[in-house]
């Protein structure tokens, strides 16, 4: 009977992260087709703030409240500051010499086009609150589901690290298929190096500010793209 009941909670457990992995994912697959077909910035920023923000951060926070994992399991443990500066600076910098130059690498690779992109945000205040705040939440939520979450995830069934780090970036990299699959490529490339990262150190806030330090380099406009360029 012991052994029985320990398979049936395993059975249990493991339907629970099967469960988990769905409602932490899916969403930021779905997220895309807003959009192809919302225009509204106002109805894209409610959309993406519910869909692919908040409502991850439930499923993370009742994944933690009810025991399913520990706050380390998804990555959040603690860093010394040295190793919590270095991990930034190391992955912004690689991240952005990436995301400036990969695609320069691959322009004659086929593919196919964006088929859509966020509408332009006409609200200056909003505009800024998402290059900030937004991309920040960005950061977080998606290291805590494609690299803290599917480390943990993976681990359970797989103990080889290029296992691990190919089918997260995969994953990862195909959230973002409205852009085109040259940007699926890349974000699957920069993926792999955030997962490698988090690997080594095994937190993951450093990496999520690097996250959100990469794209804003890429969004915002306010620090020149031409400094992380090789040509």
């Amino acid at each position: 009977m012991p052994v029985a009941n320990g398979n049936l909670e395993k059975q249990s457990q493991n339907g629970i992260y099967v469960v988990a992995l769905f409602l932490l994912a899916s969403p930021f697959y779905l997220n895309d087709f807003s959009n192809i077909y919302i225009k509204d910035w106002r109805w894209w920023l409610f959309i993406d703030y519910t869909g692919v923000k908040l409502f991850p951060l439930l499923v993370v926070l009742w994944l933690i409240r009810g025991r399913h994992l520990s706050a380390a399991e998804l990555g959040l443990a603690r860093q010394t500051v040295p190793s919590f500066l270095a991990a930034f600076l190391l992955v912004t910098l690689v991240g952005t010499l990436m995301d400036q130059n990969a695609y320069k690498l691959i322009e004659k690779f086929p593919g196919y086009p964006a088929l859509a992109g966020m509408p332009e945000i006409a609200s200056p205040v909003w505009n800024w609150i998402d290059l900030t705040l937004g991309l920040v939440a960005v950061g977080a939520m998606e290291e805590l589901i494609f690299r803290g979450y599917m480390h943990t995830f993976l681990s359970r069934y797989t103990r080889s690290r290029f296992a691990i780090v190919f089918i997260s970036s995969v994953a990862f990299g195909l959230i973002h298929w409205s852009a085109g699959l040259h940007v699926v490529l890349v974000a699957s490339a920069i993926g792999a190096m955030f997962m490698i990262a988090y690997m080594s150190t095994k937190s993951l806030p450093a990496i999520m500010l690097a996250h959100s330090a990469v794209d804003f380099i890429d969004f915002a406009g306010v620090i020149p793209k031409a400094l992380f360029k090789f040509t």
